[in-house]
């Protein structure tokens, strides 16, 4: 019986639980994404297999070093002793210089891992962005559906409006059919606009990596915040601060490196290498005076090599060949991304100053619709215009309404792309 209530509570709480509401601010949605995107972690893992490549790559300046013990027995004829004999040996070898090759190896790792790192950095710039764009979608949804709340309200009392004024012969019925039609029409939009916000909440989760079934919701900045956007950087420091922050441009930068130092490693083919070894051993047969055999069998050696390439049937010559053909268009795809930055960001911050001023200019224009609406509606009530002027207001005020918000969310979202790619 305790066993039964104890799993009934703990089902109660994980009902509790479930059902509590997650709030997020934007940059939460953000950083709860990063923690939790399966691809990131992925790549995340990928920067550390990097760096273990670079720890390898680091070693192969230090010697190498290794052992071997080994025992045999021999028997020979008709000889009725079987020999026992062995030996033990140490050795070290090292790499002196070959060319630069191995350093060059290390900076290949080093440039590897920053190129992980940097392509990391661009999957979370693009995250980012899609991250923005819905959080900012379900903003301009939510205020719709504000708006379109009190349009159905307002409705609501103009077609009861209208009920009584048909009820005692002021209006026509097509006058009140009218006001029924533009009632339901409001409840169809708000049913479609609640439904685009569930919807876009649910893209938003599995940006997020987050369950579908977690009951989520947004926090919307504050006001202050908006109003703080309009303050807009230079177009030259905005091309400024992309170039040095958009991982875009560090991956080209890399690319180009990693392609140099391929060129140094091919190079190291046309260079003697040195090497230098070192090896200790001894060595017993049979058993007798094992110690001694030990002692006076020891031996050691010391030695130095050098490898000086001759013909490798020009296999040096086509590998510095194709590692400067590499330089070459790796140059070439800098350059271009450089040019393809500064368009986009060109391009943004003109999209940032129109919306700017469409958002301004709507904002006008839809308080001026507004307020139109708010007169006609009582002229309305009191009877001096009809119900089809009264829904032509309404329609205009609805459309100047639309373009509101699509401006002001627009504005919104071009501004903190522009953030984005600035490294903001």
């Amino acid at each position: 019986m305790i066993r039964t209530k104890l799993l009934f509570a703990l089902l109660l709480f994980s009902s509790i639980t479930i059902a509590q509401t997650v709030n997020f601010t934007l940059n939460e949605c953000i950083e709860y994404a990063f923690g939790n995107s399966y691809i990131r972690k992925t790549m995340l893992l990928n920067e550390e297999s990097q760096s273990e490549s670079l720890k390898g790559a680091k070693a192969s300046l230090t010697p190498s070093v290794s052992a071997s013990l080994g025992e045999s027995l021999s028997h020979r004829g008709t000889e009725t002793d079987v020999n026992f004999g062995g030996n033990i040996n140490v050795g070290a070898n090292i790499t002196l210089y070959n060319g630069g090759s191995l350093r060059g190896s290390i900076k290949q790792s080093e440039l590897q891992l920053e190129q992980s790192k940097a392509q990391t950095a661009q999957y979370d710039q693009n995250l980012t962005i899609q991250i923005v764009q819905q959080f900012i979608t379900i903003l301009g949804q939510r205020e719709l559906i504000k708006y379109q709340e009190q349009l159905l309200s307002t409705s609501q009392q103009q077609m009861e409006e209208g009920k009584r004024k048909f009820a005692v012969g002021a209006i026509l019925e097509s006058d009140f059919l009218l006001l029924e039609a533009q009632h339901a029409t409001n409840e169809t939009n708000l049913l479609d606009s609640k439904s685009s916000l569930s919807n876009s909440l649910l893209a938003l989760k599995c940006l997020l990596s987050m369950d579908p079934l977690t009951n989520f919701d947004i926090i919307e900045p504050e006001a202050e915040v908006i109003e703080s956007m309009r303050i807009v950087p230079t177009q030259e420091e905005a091309i400024d601060g992309a170039l040095k922050n958009m991982p875009d441009m560090q991956l080209s930068e890399n690319s180009l490196a990693i392609a140099q130092t391929s060129l140094k490693i091919a190079r190291s083919g046309y260079i003697p290498s040195i090497s230098a070894s070192a090896s200790v051993g001894t060595s017993h047969s049979n058993f007798n005076n094992f110690g001694n055999q030990i002692v006076d069998n020891l031996s050691q050696n010391v030695g130095i090599s050098v490898s000086i390439p001759i013909y490798d049937r020009s296999q040096t010559r086509t590998r510095v060949r194709q590692a400067k053909l590499a330089i070459n268009q790796a140059e070439l795809e800098h350059q271009q991304t450089e040019l393809d930055i500064r368009q986009t960001i060109v391009q943004t911050y003109l999209d940032v100053m129109t919306s700017i001023a469409k958002y301004d200019s709507n904002t006008k224009k839809s308080e001026a619709w507004r307020k139109t609406f708010d007169a006609y509606s009582a002229q309305f009530r009191l009877g001096a215009i009809t119900t089809v002027e009264l829904l032509q207001q309404q329609n205009s005020y609805i459309s100047a309404l639309n373009d509101y918000i699509q401006a002001k969310y627009n504005f919104m979202l071009k501004r903190e792309i522009l953030n984005i790619y600035m490294g903001n």
